[in-house]
C-alpha cells in the first residue's frame, strides 16, 4: 500500500508492531532504523509521531534511543486490529 495512502492511524499502528516485535524475545526495544523502514515515513515525521506516543504513554523509550510498547500500546494495537478487522468485513479500509 502506498505510503499517500496511508491513514496516520495506520502508520502509528505501524510503529507500535514494529516496537511490539522488538519489546519481546530478547531484544531491548527497536532502533529508529527499524521504525523508519517499517512505518515508511521520514525521520522528522517519525520524530514527531514518536513524542506522540510516547507524551501518550503508548512508547517507552529505552537506553541506546530504542523504543518498546507499553502495556497500554499494547492495549491499543489489539483495539485497532479488532476495529480493522471489523472495518474490512464491511468493505472499508482504515
Amino acid at each position: 500500500m502506498p505510503n499517500s495512502n496511508r491513514t496516520h492511524i495506520r502508520i502509528v499502528a505501524d510503529i507500535l508492531d514494529t516496537a511490539r516485535q522488538y519489546s519481546y524475545d530478547g531484544y531491548k526495544g527497536a532502533p529508529v532504523t527499524h521504525l523508519i523502514r517499517k512505518a515508511n515515513v521520514p525521520h522528522r515525521r517519525l520524530s514527531s509521531i514518536v513524542s506522540e506516543l510516547k507524551a501518550s504513554g503508548l512508547l517507552n523509550e529505552v537506553p541506546r534511543s530504542k523504543y518498546q510498547i507499553s502495556e497500554k500500546g499494547m492495549e491499543f494495537l489489539k483495539s485497532y486490529n479488532q476495529f480493522k478487522g471489523f472495518a474490512e468485513n464491511f468493505g472499508l479500509r482504515v
